[in-house]
């Protein structure tokens, strides 16, 4: 699948900071659940944000992004972190696993260089379409996300939904009339797609009026999972 226009224009907005946290809120799902701000909340010492692109979290903590744009600190590789075993305070990967090719190896790597008992932050997505960055691999059920994390050896603080399902309804919806307007144009497909997430994004607000239903994890845009590295061989 083809989706050069939306890769290019990400890339672009990667670098003006300000623009690309409006269009990442714009067609992105509502941020209902625990944030990394607050997973961190409270943590000291040297945090790194893996994938990070322009977004700054915090001021102390390192951005490490695959491409050199601004806001970024490190232009490196998730599967060889430019990092020591067991010197990372905290792990953030938002929005990230579902690109990598191998992500069990990336969790692996994210184990290697955090302390005993250091803290990860995962964010992955559950239902959503087909999205290059350059590539798009997986889908994560908060079952899911948990059974990776804990096979690397990681155990869970807590886990939840991070973007609900009225975000998930849109996203597909979206998708759908941009694929029966399109007549086959993969342009006028992703054009179309920009203009209906953008035309509905303030109905995503509903899913702070029903996330926090227990129904709600069936049809969930995506899962958050908050861990910490277990002492096993560490």
């Amino acid at each position: 699948m083809n989706d050069d226009f939306v890769y290019s224009l990400k890339n672009y907005l990667k670098k003006q900071p300000f623009l690309f946290r409006v269009v990442r809120w714009l067609l992105g799902g509502s941020r209902v659940g625990l944030s990394p701000e607050k997973a961190i909340e409270g943590v000291e010492g040297k945090i790194v944000n893996l994938g990070s692109g322009s977004q700054r979290i915090r001021k102390d903590v390192i951005n490490l992004d695959v491409y050199p744009c601004r806001e970024v600190d490190i232009v490196g590789d998730i599967y060889r972190l430019p990092f020591k075993d067991n010197e990372i305070d905290a792990v953030i990967c938002d929005q990230v696993l579902e690109h990598l090719k191998n992500a069990s190896r990336a969790i692996g790597e994210m184990r290697r260089v955090l302390k005993p008992g250091g803290l990860v932050y995962v964010a992955a997505p559950f239902i959503f379409g087909y999205h290059s960055s350059p590539d798009d691999y997986y889908r994560f059920t908060e079952n899911g996300l948990e059974a990776i994390m804990e096979e690397q050896g990681f155990d869970k603080i807590k886990s939840g939904i991070r973007q609900g399902p009225t975000s998930a309804f849109l996203a597909v919806i979206c998708q759908w009339l941009a694929v029966v307007l399109s007549f086959g144009s993969g342009k006028l497909y992703q054009l179309w797609l920009l203009f209906f997430m953008v035309l509905t994004f303030p109905l995503k607000f509903l899913d702070y009026l029903v996330w926090r239903y227990s129904p709600a994890k069936n049809i969930a845009f995506g899962f958050y999972y908050l861990g910490k590295k277990n002492d096993a061989n560490s």
